[in-house]
């Protein structure tokens, strides 16, 4: 039976090319916005955590409440025992890296040796010498290079493409670095500009340096301590997985207090923090959720509207049809339910090649992105300038799921006008055909 309703469908254009190409358009819309959606979004949270935040973060409660000041007298001391420590309490597919986050005014000097310009700068301190160093790989520093070559050297630095330019430093020349150390004094150190960069967040560009962990520790005074220590997961994961393993790592928190590492101060309180908990990440993806579970929802609402109405249309065209099924002994509901059947026939076909068409434009978005960098120039949000879409099993099953079901609901709904015809006048609509 239900193979007879397949050909039928197939051969009558009237009743399946219209609702078959509603749904086609429907789920491929829904499968390329939700896609392009996940991927400018998801791309600002993986960019935001490898840049700044981490997927996880471990902090001196009284740094992160001053952080805007960047006060490295709150620093956390015991760097190696901390090393060891998260690696024992923390879930083994994290991978944690210790960084200092400093701020700082650069002086650049002339011929002369007199100041031509100078401005406050933003710096991170990170592991940039290692051969090894999992940091390079993360913030993707070999691609980022535009001109020059990664620090080797003792208080080499790393500066901003569009921060060098405008303060007219060119490369392989010395900067002054001049801000706070560790037990509040005055320091100044002299960098050397070995290299341009251009981390792909406009900005990030106009005010960001880096240089090496280890010169940081010099310059400023803090042997064996760090400002943070920031926790990278598989970006697969869900946003619950970073909740489940930042209450892991504070409830193991709670333990060591009671027998810090000596080098602590005695008002240390370091902190586990997810994300979320930072940057009004939270409400964000509160935010985010909202609006792709209402384009979702829209898109289904349409598709139910417009199949129903086409099914009705449909439905004046075939009241013969139903009339004679119901003459030869078919119940109203069984007349219902092959026509909801021949909906999810419908719904399917359409749902399959509406995923092909919306997968292929999201997957071109994935692998060759689309720059925005004008656009996101003055917003001052980590997102990458070339914004890229994402495929996931999630978008492909929010874009079958309102397929199929607007189609079995349209014809459904319209089909229950049978029941306010009588079988006399349905039949009588095929003699009149």
């Amino acid at each position: 039976m239900i193979a007879f309703l397949v050909r039928g469908i197939l051969r009558d254009k009237s009743r399946f090319l219209f609702p078959f190409s509603v749904v086609t358009i429907g789920v491929a819309l829904v499968v390329a916005l939700v896609g392009f959606m996940e991927g400018v979004f998801m791309g600002m949270i993986d960019m935001t955590a490898k840049l700044n935040a981490g997927h996880l973060r471990l902090v001196n409660k009284p740094f992160y409440d001053e952080e805007h000041l960047h006060p490295l007298d709150r620093a956390l001391a015991a760097q190696k025992e901390t090393s060891v420590w998260l690696k024992k309490n923390s879930m083994t597919n994290i991978k944690w890296a210790p960084r200092i986050r400093w701020g700082a005014l650069i002086d650049v000097p002339n011929i002369n040796g007199s100041t031509k310009s100078q401005t406050p700068v933003v710096g991170m301190a990170l592991d940039l010498k290692s051969s090894n160093s999992l940091e390079i790989q993360r913030l993707q520093l070999k691609k980022s290079l535009i001109k020059g070559r990664l620090p080797k050297n003792l208080n080499e630095m790393l500066m901003g493409n569009s921060l060098a330019k405008d303060l007219d430093v060119a490369l392989g020349q010395s900067v002054t670095v001049i801000g706070q150390s560790f037990d509040g004094g005055l320091v100044a150190d002299n960098y050397q500009v070995v290299g341009f960069i251009r981390f792909g967040v406009t900005a990030m560009d106009k005010k960001m340096v880096l240089i090496d962990i280890a010169d940081a520790q010099n310059t400023f005074y803090m042997e064996n301590m760090v400002t943070d220590w920031l926790g990278f997961l598989p970006s697969s994961l869900s946003f619950n997985h970073y909740v489940k393993a930042k209450k892991i790592i504070n409830f193991n928190l709670d333990t060591w207090k009671k027998n810090p590492p000596k080098d602590w101060a005695k008002d240390d309180q370091p902190i586990a923090l997810s994300i979320l908990d930072q940057q009004n990440m939270e409400s964000m993806v509160k935010t985010f959720t909202i609006i792709k579970s209402s384009v979702v929802g829209i898109f289904t609402f349409l598709m139910v509207l417009v199949l129903w109405n086409a099914g009705v249309l449909s439905g004046i065209h075939r009241y013969g049809e139903m009339g004679l099924r119901l003459a030869f002994g078919e119940s109203h509901w069984k007349l219902v339910l092959t026509l909801g059947i021949e909906g999810l026939f419908i719904g399917i076909l359409g749902s399959m090649v509406g995923c092909f068409f919306g997968g292929t434009f999201a997957w071109y978005l994935q692998e060759f992105g689309l720059n925005m960098g004008d656009t996101f120039a003055k917003s001052g949000l980590m997102i990458n300038d070339v914004v890229r879409a994402r495929l996931t099993l999630d978008g492909f099953i929010q874009g079958i799921v309102p397929g199929i079901f607007s189609s079995v609901a349209g014809t459904l709904v319209a089909s229950l006008t049978i029941f306010k015809r009588s079988e006399a006048n349905l039949f009588r609509e095929l003699e009149a055909g």
